[in-house]
């Protein structure tokens, strides 16, 4: 989840619905492909909206012309689940993300503004807003915090895998670092980071992969030999 300032929401919606220039890792030849589940609120209507709750809130001072207007999300996969979630029709797959956003924006206190499935880029997505404000006035950024979004986490999981099962909650940050894992492994990265690593590792792991199988034609060679 990130906080978008009215000019950044603008943005994010240009991304989301593919209006103009669009980043390499588009395959606009698969763009039709895309699904508008939510249709977006009109920004400025948001705005407004955030302003009536804060004065019910108390605040006395105005928007800062920086502050967020919506709360931008994606819903994404790991590569198995990925494989299995996209063996579910459209339906059932838009039936996953509506359920999913609604709940979110439920459990946040606010309400869910604009959903989008994409399907041209490497792996399926939904990109998501929800208002950047709950119904107390109060900024999602605050209501968001570390225990919420691991509640967030776990209550994504049990959604997905009544849609699709087999899906299950990745392991949590400190888990994976108490197991061994690198801190860096355990960062969350941008799909633009995403789109130009991913590529090398997969690279990387298959290489791996062909080294074993070398391995293991050499010994069952050799067990047939001795």
């Amino acid at each position: 989840l990130k906080a978008r300032s009215l000019k950044r929401a603008y943005g994010q919606r240009r991304h989301d619905l593919r209006i103009g220039r669009q980043p390499n890792y588009v395959d606009p030849g698969r763009t039709e492909l895309n699904r508008t589940l939510l249709e977006p609120r009109p920004l400025p209507k948001i705005k407004k909206e955030i302003e009536l709750l804060r004065r019910l809130n108390g605040a006395e001072r105005a928007m800062k012309s920086d502050a967020a207007v919506i709360t931008a999300g994606i819903a994404t996969f790991g590569h198995k689940a990925a494989e299995l979630f996209a063996q579910l029709s459209d339906e059932g797959q838009d039936a996953a993300f509506l359920e999913l956003v609604n709940e979110v924006a439920k459990r946040l206190g606010t309400r869910a503004e604009a959903m989008v499935v994409h399907l041209d880029e490497t792996s399926p997505h939904a990109h998501f807003e929800l208002r950047a404000y709950n119904d107390g006035g109060m900024p999602v950024s605050k209501v968001a915090t570390y225990k919420v979004m691991s509640e967030l986490q776990d209550m994504t999981a049990e959604i997905l895998a009544r849609h699709c099962p087999g899906i299950e909650r990745g392991h949590k940050k400190y888990d994976r670092i108490e197991a061994g894992a690198d801190y860096a492994e355990t960062l969350n990265r941008s799909v633009k980071q995403l789109h130009q690593d991913l590529p090398a590792e997969i690279d990387a792991q298959e290489a791996a992969l062909r080294e074993l199988e070398e391995q293991q034609a050499k010994l069952s060679a050799s067990m047939d030999k001795t």
